[in-house]
């Protein structure tokens, strides 16, 4: 009995998945959900163990050999033309297979090194963090110390308010005085 993909998916984490993947050769990169993942895996496995299945030789009749050979063609006319189409369409599809190999090369390099700026990110972003802790800690260790001298400060400021509230009074009472003296002598 094989697992489905939807089984595969619900009993394996994706990573658990992609480190499958990876030991099989597929490209996880543009695999978007978890059952598409274990799809894959799962026609992987299929294709290997097609491949270990012992392989059967079948010859085929003479009769049949005979009808696959290629008539030739010549240069000129709608076969030949036909021939040169297919040699050259052939021919792409090699460029392309080599092209698309490239690429998914191309693509994996390029997932390592996000995975490294991944990486990178996160450290430098922790290195971040415990500086803003150290900075943090020195904040509160400098308002401690400051706070007591707030308060001194804010009860000297209090006194010398009282203070100048009475030279006020003072000042009002003497002006008071100097007024009734100038004018009623």
């Amino acid at each position: 009995m094989t697992e489905t993909a939807e089984e595969l998916a619900a009993n394996h984490p994706r990573r658990e998945l992609e480190e499958m993947a990876e030991k099989l050769g597929i490209g996880t990169i543009g695999i978007g959900t978890k059952v598409s993942l274990a799809a894959a895996i799962i026609e992987a496995k299929e294709k290997a163990s097609a491949k270990e299945a012992p392989k059967v030789i079948v010859k085929a009749p003479r009769a049949e050999v005979k009808a696959q050979v290629k008539p030739a063609f010549g240069k000129k006319g709608v076969l030949a033309k036909r021939a040169d189409m297919d040699n050259k369409a052939k021919e792409m599809h090699k460029s392309f297979d080599a092209q698309i190999k490239a690429n998914e090369k191309a693509v994996a390099r390029i997932g390592s090194g996000i995975k490294q700026q991944i990486k990178a990110n996160e450290e430098a972003a922790a290195k971040i963090g415990t500086g803003i802790d150290a900075q943090i800690k020195e904040n509160e260790d400098a308002v401690a110390k400051i706070g007591p001298g707030i308060d001194a400060q804010m009860k000297e400021n209090e006194k010398a308010v009282a203070r100048i509230g009475s030279g006020v009074t003072e000042l009002q009472n003497e002006m008071g005085n100097y007024t009734k003296d100038f004018y009623y002598g």
